[in-house]
């Protein structure tokens, strides 16, 4: 029977209320922004119709890490045979957020600003920095959970198998991936080959480049994906366990920002336009938000269906234990006429007396005949 790796019931429900718990976070963050700038407001800021507002917290990005986060609380509360990459997938970005988060907020102030538009001592930045901290915990214990609820499949009990992509979707799926994770790896290298060094806390910082609280730096947001997209790409080549979950995740947390980047390049009528002063980066930028929208889109349906592992497994039963390999027990079938089991014989009827009448008693005993002459002792 095949082997598969799946979540164990206690930590996937762990991991669902964990990842609820973000979702909140996230959601609480974004309604704050609306109640900020108005429905219409965050729209334009997401689009870029307009500016970054003051201490505006949430962006595109995050909205497509809410909707993961969500997606990861529903499967795993539905025990979805893909609840384990989408949890995976949700915990990492989380993470990544608020490690972000607490650095740059953290280290702004009026002197040293981190972001284009922040400003120091208000309710939402404060409650922006101290929220970070539990929530950067709890991707920690988050974390651990998935890692040690890990179990192999078959299992004691009887359960469903894990799923893995189909063959041809595992391939695809894998080769896109691996497309998406070389990006990530090339826009970082020419970033470093066009600043230098002294673009290193501007690229993986975020240092005076950040447009809202929770924005990620541009580096530590390819570093983060590149890290996911390849070991994605890894599960999808090797049709693991995982991978479907890894897809679908990164597929949800890619998709949202692809789009209104496209609609904020459209409205802006800079779609497909080149940089005068680095050209290589336009072309980067558009390889990648070409895999982003349309690489997603080919994840969904490329690894949204999966297929077994094996058949449904159900463990043997104990009165079983000590037969031999092969035997079934089942009714015993009557033994067919005329056959009879070596060495035995059917019983036939009792044993009747001999015919003429009942057997005489012994007789009385007589005497010995006297011996013939000439042999014997001598007569007297």
């Amino acid at each position: 029977m095949a082997q598969g790796m799946a979540l164990a019931k206690g930590a996937r429900i762990t991991g669902g209320i964990l990842c609820l718990l973000f979702f909140l976070w996230t959601a609480y963050w974004l309604a704050v922004d609306i109640g900020a700038f108005g429905v219409a407001g965050v729209w334009d800021g997401w689009i870029g119709a307009r500016g970054p507002g003051v201490n505006e917290v949430t962006d595109p990005v995050q909205l497509g890490f809410g909707l993961l986060q969500l997606a990861a609380a529903c499967a795993a509360f539905t025990g979805r045979r893909s609840a384990g990459g989408l949890l995976a997938v949700a915990t990492t970005v989380t993470f990544a957020t608020a490690l972000q988060a607490l650095v740059s907020v953290g280290n702004h102030t009026s002197d040293e600003r981190w972001f284009r538009n922040a400003q120091t001592g208000t309710a939402t930045f404060d409650g922006v920095f101290l929220s970070s901290l539990p929530l950067f915990l709890l991707t920690l214990v988050a974390g651990v959970v998935l890692l040690a609820g890990m179990r192999s499949w078959p299992r004691p009990a009887p359960s469903e198998p894990p799923a893995r992509p189909g063959q041809a979707g595992g391939v695809l799926g894998g080769l896109v991936l691996g497309a998406m994770a070389l990006c990530y790896v090339v826009y970082q290298v020419y970033m470093l080959v066009q600043g230098g060094s002294a673009t290193f806390t501007m690229l993986y910082l975020g240092k005076g480049v950040l447009s809202s609280l929770l924005a990620l730096a541009p580096g530590w947001y390819a570093v983060v994906f590149f890290l996911l997209t390849a070991i994605a790409g890894l599960n999808c080549l090797t049709r693991g366990c995982a991978a479907r979950g890894l897809a679908l995740g990164l597929a949800i947390a890619l998709l949202p920002n692809a789009v209104l980047t496209v609609v904020s390049f459209l409205n802006s009528g800079t779609f497909l336009e080149m940089s005068q002063t680095m050209p290589g980066l336009s072309i980067i930028i558009y390889v990648q938000l070409a895999l982003d929208l349309f690489g997603s889109l080919a994840l969904v349906a490329l690894t949204v269906r999966g297929e077994p592992v094996a058949p449904a497994w159900q463990p043997p039963s104990p009165a079983l234990a000590f037969v031999a390999p092969g035997f079934v027990p089942g009714p015993v079938a009557p033994p067919q006429a005329g056959w009879q089991q070596p060495g035995w014989q059917q019983p036939g009827p009792p044993p009747m007396p001999p015919v003429g009448g009942p057997p005489m008693p012994p007789g009385v005993p007589q005497p010995p005949h006297p011996p013939q002459s000439g042999f014997g002792p001598p007569q007297y």
